[in-house]
């Protein structure tokens, strides 16, 4: 099923904010400069969707400037990588930048890393909740919220991978426990600035190392030998950022990166009602099966302690965040799509209450699927109604779930399997669609091994219960 859903829906193309993530990879990798303006302009003159006055930004060195972070064009540096060599074989000359096999390997690492960490994240749920409720949790966090849209038809932008990096991050916190080895310490650092360099805003999940800190400190169970591996998880997050320090540097000429020309804040006077309940891509007005993950946290509080309530504030001051931005909506996207780095907070909120609502599972899954449902429709909605960025009244926006329902089959056309096999380049729909099932099947066995290691870094002695094993409930 998965497979075929990747087959319909996955469209592995580069276009809007997803090209400044993908620039760094032709630039650097492909033509060996860090001239962004080539790159920018192949795919402004194939006529990509795209925003060409923020990718004609002229820097005083003579560079133009790209304001996305270089993270998820690291991450895919190994999958642009093999592509390269494989390409490097054949006789033809390939265009680093458009050539859709390229594209291919930067959306399908998206993907891959997406995937890997929600495997990860489903097998830390279901030693919380059980199987099923952590099978529905994650089905809801996934295809009830805004991440669904930059999984299958925008995976080119940065969500997927950030999405990746927080619940690594935050997953190898909370099982490799305080009283980690060196080892541990600096790859904890290291995860974390490999998050940063993916969306900036993500330092605030590195509030989770003072969290469990402060949490040790108020059970006197903080020591100074702790202090050795703060200052490793330091020196492995220095080496996470320094890509970036090193582009910013070389691109800019400033150590620290500049906010966008159009992007400024106000903290003092945060757009929050609008962020939540707004057509304009309001958090709850366009995924308002974000409720029912609140309804969760009480308990989800009182299984995981302090690192529920760390994951809320940091909840909490996302919101508010993204809601002091001038563009608080987020410019043209599906849904609040900053808000996407909140999926693993809303994974266990709904596993915390689904667990509790077991002996209703008619109820539990009428509302997902209502939920998944009030998605569908507005994806179809997005793409082929409104299609611009603008909020339209209280009135269009739910008239337009009636009348995006006949668009709701062209969601399941738009892969790049299913269209390459339609317009006659069946070869190519055929290595795509075998290359998907490949990725799929590297990520269910990798997943494996990959959790059985991180519940073998759980701390030999645990400070407190809630690291212990907890046995699923039938």
């Amino acid at each position: 099923m998965a497979v075929v859903l990747l087959a319909l829906c996955f469209k592995a193309i580069v276009r809007g904010d997803g090209i400044g993530y993908y620039a760094y990879l032709p630039s650097v990798v492909g033509a060996r400069t860090i001239d962004l303006q080539p790159t920018f302009e192949s795919f402004i003159g194939a006529g990509i969707p795209a925003d060409p006055e923020f990718l004609r930004v002229p820097l005083r060195n003579g560079l133009t400037a790209d304001y996305k972070q270089v993270g998820s064009a690291l991450l895919a540096l190994p999958f642009y990588a093999v592509t390269t060599v494989i390409l490097g074989v054949t006789r033809q000359t390939e265009d680093p930048a458009l050539n859709p096999v390229y594209q291919f390997a930067f959306t399908a690492a998206s993907l891959a890393y997406a995937l890997l960490a929600l495997f990860l994240l489903l097998r830390f749920a279901k030693e919380l909740w059980g199987a099923w409720s952590a099978r529905i949790a994650v089905a809801a966090a996934v295809f009830g919220t805004p991440l669904v849209a930059y999984l299958l038809f925008e995976p080119s932008y940065s969500h997927a991978f950030t999405v990746a990096a927080i619940i690594a991050f935050a997953l190898f916190l909370y099982q490799s426990g305080p009283e980690r080895s060196w080892r541990q310490w600096l790859l904890l650092g290291l995860l974390g600035g490999v998050m940063v360099i993916t969306h900036v805003q993500e330092i605030l999940f590195l509030a989770l190392i003072p969290a469990e800190a402060g949490w040790l400190l108020a059970r006197r169970r903080w020591a100074v030998r702790l202090l050795p591996g703060y200052a490793l998880a330091t020196a492995g997050f220095a080496v996470g950022v320094l890509p970036q320090l090193l582009f910013d540097r070389l691109l800019f000429e400033r150590w620290l990166p500049p906010s966008a020309p159009n992007i400024s804040f106000d903290f003092f006077h945060p757009h929050l009602v609008e962020l939540l309940t707004s057509t304009h891509h309001g958090w709850l007005s366009w995924s308002p099966l974000v409720v029912v993950a609140f309804l969760g946290f009480p308990r989800l509080v009182r299984r995981l302690g302090w690192f529920a309530v760390a994951l809320i504030a940091i909840g909490i001051g996302e919101v508010w965040l993204n809601a002091s931005l001038s563009d608080w909506w987020g410019g043209l996207g599906f849904g609040s799509r900053r808000l996407t780095d909140q999926t693993l907070l809303l994974a266990l909120g709904y596993g915390a209450l689904f667990d509790a609502l077991r002996a209703h599972r008619r109820l539990v899954t009428g509302t997902v699927a209502a939920g998944i449902g009030w998605t569908v429709l507005l994806l179809a909605q997005f793409y082929y109604i409104i299609r611009v960025d603008v909020g339209p009244s209280w009135h269009d926006f739910l008239v337009g779930q009636l009348q995006a329902l006949p668009y709701v089959p062209r969601l399941f056309i738009q892969g790049t399997v299913i269209r390459d096999l339609a317009t006659g380049r069946i070869l190519s729909g055929l290595a795509a669609a075998v290359a998907l099932a490949a990725l799929l099947l590297a990520v269910t066995t990798v997943s494996r091994p990959l959790w059985a290691g991180l519940r073998r870094w759980r701390p030999a002695v645990p400070v407190t219960p809630m690291y212990a094993p907890q046995p699923a409930p039938r």
